[in-house]
Formats: structure tokens, sequence, C-alpha cells
């Protein structure tokens, strides 16, 4: 029996480049390439006192998109990020584009794919 796996969309501490990037590998996550969400969206400081950032809805008209990572990762190692991401965040879905499809099945299609990502917390 095939494991469930989910995609998600990482914008800051937990991409490759991040200081936080190891919880991904802990996860056993596979890169899947960079993206950007569909417009609408926008990264914001999560309080005025901290150098992390939370992704928003900008709007159903705002022209923003926000750059990331696409990764894929076991369904079951969700709960374990989002006890590391904590409160002050919310997993939902949203829809990103992989700037570059790779070969394999994504190649010559349309890489727009659902996918989750953490939001900063309604207040």
């Amino acid at each position: 029996m095939a494991r469930a796996t989910v995609r998600l969309f990482v914008y800051g501490s937990l991409k490759r480049e991040g200081r936080h990037h190891d919880e991904l590998q802990a996860a056993g996550a596979t890169f899947l390439g960079e993206a950007e969400t569909a417009p609408g969206y926008r990264l914001v400081a999560l309080n005025e006192t901290d150098d992390y950032l939370a992704l928003v809805h900008a709007g159903p008209n705002a022209p923003n998109v926000v750059s990331g990572e696409l990764f894929e990762l076991p369904e079951s190692r969700l709960p374990a990020l989002d006890a590391f991401e904590g409160d002050a965040y919310t997993r939902a879905a949203l829809k990103v584009q992989l700037k570059r499809p790779s070969a394999g099945e994504l190649k010559g299609k349309d890489a727009s794919m659902e996918s989750l990502a953490y939001f900063r917390k309604a207040r």
C-alpha cells in the first residue's frame, strides 16, 4: 500500500537555505522545485518584534504572488510540522505553480497544482 503524501509550499525558514530546513528533512520531504503562489497572496511580519514571515491573503484582485519552494512529504508528518510552526500559523490549501517544471509527469503540462502552506492565524 502506497504512503499518502501531500505537497507543502514553504516561503521562509523552512526553505532549503533556511535556518529551519532540518524540520522538513526530518519529515522526509522531497524537493519538487521552486514555485510561486497564484495571485492574491503576500508575506507580512508575524509581529513587530519577530523576523518571521507569514503568508496572508492579499485580496482576490491583488496581483501579488509569493515565491518559495514546493516539497512533497508523508501526510503522517504534518502534525509534527504543525507543532513546530506553533499557534501563530494555520495550515491551509492554496494553488501554486512550479517555476520550471521538471521532466516526468509535469513536463509539457500546466504546472499549477494544489498545495498546503502555513498562513498567519487570524487574530
